[in-house]
């Protein structure tokens, strides 16, 4: 299982490349542009800080509020996160992994060389029980709707301690990264509470860890089932959805283009500001409209990324 896998993720690249060079002699595959990746990090911190100053001025109704776009902004940072691990921050392989390092792993509560090393095994063995980290049992019963599964599968005790924590209580760090991450928090903490006052950093850490324990992990289970949670294993094609920008839908569920997910593992080293483009390219090949998975909607239609989720859709 695991060797057929890993074959037919090369085979379908393999593919894509040879249909690439068929069609224009090759393709320059786009570079990172640190500082569109530093811009979009410090919009997506300011926002969160934002919110939190708005619930610490208003009050209850829009810590609310607050909770739900700090969990979304999260989910932002996570994608850029991911992005980090593929070193698609920054075509300088140190001032990638400082970003990620000092903006993002650690508030995330991941530690980055541990990420890298299993998102690795994702695209390596999509799709494999036994070795893709990222791998969702299917639990489908009949009669489901595709709204029971994804309720199954948000309740997973598991799935939400992933979501809540990270790697923060997993046996694959060092305890020395384990310290760094902690000591993370605290340095921020502190400074917050030197620059706004402690009740605001507490508020901080109050709604960050709500958002992280609800929104966030909403989120977080939606868009890692949309990219391959109902498809059949066996390839690159078969087990990954497309799901192009959708306006608003799409910064809520997928920011930072994050719904390329076709593209993005067929060619994991297009940064991800230039998905879309990317996507409309990689549109003319005759292999890519064959056999791409593109779903137009999120929920309705017959090109709805639930499509495959329950034994029914509706």
């Amino acid at each position: 299982m695991s060797s057929t896998s890993s074959s037919s993720v090369v085979a379908d690249q393999t593919a894509m490349h040879s249909a690439i060079k068929q069609a224009s002699g090759g393709w320059k595959i786009p570079c990172a542009n640190t500082w569109r990746s530093l811009s979009d990090i410090v919009i997506d911190w300011s926002i969160i800080y934002l919110s939190t100053w708005g619930a610490y001025k208003v009050g209850t109704w829009m810590a609310m509020l607050a909770i739900f776009v700090i969990g979304n902004r999260q989910r932002a940072l996570a994608n850029m996160l991911h992005e980090a691990g593929h070193q698609n921050l920054s075509v300088r392989r140190d001032v990638n992994d400082w970003i990620a390092k000092i903006l993002l792993a650690p508030a995330l509560l991941n530690n980055l060389r541990l990420y890298r090393l299993q998102h690795a095994r994702h695209h390596a063995w999509l799709g494999d029980p036994a070795h893709d980290p990222d791998y969702l049992p299917r639990v489908t019963r009949d009669g489901d709707r595709w709204l029971t599964v994804y309720a199954r599968i948000l309740c997973k005790p598991s799935i939400w301690s992933s979501s809540m924590f990270g790697h923060l209580t997993g046996k694959r760090l060092t305890q020395r990264e384990r310290f760094a991450m902690v000591l993370w928090w605290i340095l921020s903490e502190a400074t917050l509470g030197m620059l706004a006052g402690k009740h605001f950093a507490l508020l901080f850490l109050a709604l960050w860890t709500i958002a992280r324990g609800t929104v966030f992990h909403l989120i977080t289970t939606f868009r890692e089932m949309t990219d391959h949670y109902g498809l059949r294993p066996g390839g690159i094609f078969r087990y990954t959805r497309e799901i192009p920008d959708h306006g608003l839908s799409s910064i809520l569920l997928h920011p930072h283009h994050n719904g390329y997910h076709l593209t993005h593992h067929l060619y994991p080293h297009i940064p991800y500001c230039h998905l879309p483009t990317a996507h409309a390219y990689l549109k003319q090949l005759p292999p890519f409209n064959r056999y791409a998975i593109v779903c137009e909607t999120y929920l309705r239609g017959t090109q709805a990324s639930v499509i495959g989720w329950g034994a029914r859709h509706a």
